[in-house]
């Protein structure tokens, strides 16, 4: 005998429409928000868009797509997946590393591990030394 299940309304989640969410204004990331040069402009937007060639994203578009633990980084770590936070701040490829250390005022004494790490060094102040360091990270991977 089948039993009939009430329907489960779709976008039920706490707090996901409220009248406070929908009175609210989007904001906009600091970097569109000011007056900064379109290809720095546009570097930060790839990144954030995931419109990069670092391998979490080749490989996911790949003819034969691989899994995400897969798509370990090929500079110099073969133990960690070369999404944007590893560029940005853990590689320690040649190259990535003279960048970080030529931009070093930019970076932080201490970054907390955990999932806001990225963020937080995203959403930093300086934005044009950021948006800088950003745009010759993605140069190193045409």
């Amino acid at each position: 005998m089948l039993t009939r299940v009430a329907p489960i309304p779709m976008f039920s989640s706490p707090g996901w429409w409220d009248d406070r969410k929908r009175n609210q204004k989007p904001v906009l990331p600091l970097y569109l928000r000011l007056d900064i040069s379109s290809n720095l402009s546009r570097a930060l937007s790839c990144l954030r868009l995931s419109g990069h060639n670092f391998l979490v994203q080749k490989m996911r578009h790949d003819r034969y797509r691989r899994p995400y633990e897969l798509r370990i980084c090929d500079r110099r770590d073969w133990h960690t997946i070369q999404d944007e936070e590893h560029i940005l701040l853990d590689c320690p490829h040649e190259h990535l590393a003279r960048l970080r250390t030529q931009q070093h005022l930019i970076f932080p004494t201490q970054l907390e591990d955990g999932p806001a790490r990225l963020r937080t060094f995203m959403n930093q102040p300086d934005i044009f030394g950021v948006a800088s360091f950003v745009a010759e990270c993605l140069a190193l991977f045409p």
